[in-house]
């Protein structure tokens, strides 16, 4: 009796040319649009979130902690409330770029329904692509305009209302927090540019989970 699936030789030359061959796709392939998004979501899922969600804890700690002072002892923080304004604001709009890779965000999904009914899927696809297109201008624009207000804050050493806490860092919060969602969108064009063209990528990302309103 013979055997059909002989143990491949891992000395054969011509597999050691296969798994090499394997192994410069797999890292081309991580070098792709793919394997970047997937670095990037990465990045975003398990640093940007957890951190944004670690700030909102500590400051909704912060507010509930300032307030026992207050009618307990009579006293509190000049930065209390201010540290849990921003806290709060910066750790939502950081989180924001999460809710935007997801597609989890809130979205009037009547007028899409009504194509989808009608059976324009391809003028679905069209109106999703400019819209992310939108975004992405949108999110780089207040990103890049907000640089020069967070350079001059930082050389003026302005502070906030309590004259105790600087205001660049919240400045610094919400620049980074415009551009991780430009860049999101970014990526999220290319998606749907390319469902336009018939194509699938990324297809471990969703393409449409919002909340319907």
């Amino acid at each position: 009796m013979t055997n059909d699936n002989p143990t491949p030789d891992p000395n054969d030359p011509n597999r050691q040319v296969e798994e090499e061959t394997e192994t410069v796709a797999a890292k081309v392939n991580w070098l792709s649009i793919d394997g970047a998004y997937r670095a990037f979501r990465f990045l975003l899922d398990n640093v940007v979130g957890y951190g944004a969600a670690l700030a909102m804890f500590l400051a909704t700690w912060l507010a509930i902690f300032e307030v026992a002072r207050r009618y307990i002892f009579g006293v509190v923080f000049p930065w209390g409330q201010d540290a849990v304004t921003y806290g709060l604001v910066g750790s939502v709009f950081l989180y924001f770029a999460v809710t935007q890779a997801r597609r989890s965000h809130l979205r009037v999904g009547a007028g899409i329904e009504i194509l989808e009914r009608m059976g324009m899927l391809k003028t679905v696809l069209v109106i999703r692509a400019a819209i992310s297109g939108m975004s992405m201008a949108l999110f780089g624009g207040l990103a890049w305009w907000g640089i020069p207000a967070f350079e001059r804050s930082m050389l003026m050493e302005r502070t906030s209302q309590s004259m105790v806490l600087l205001i660049w860092p919240f400045q610094l919060v919400l620049i980074i927090a415009f551009a991780l969602m430009a860049i999101v969108c970014l990526f999220q064009l290319y998606q749907d540019v390319q469902a336009v063209r018939g194509k699938r990528v990324f297809e471990w990302a969703p393409v449409e989970e919002g909340i319907d309103i």
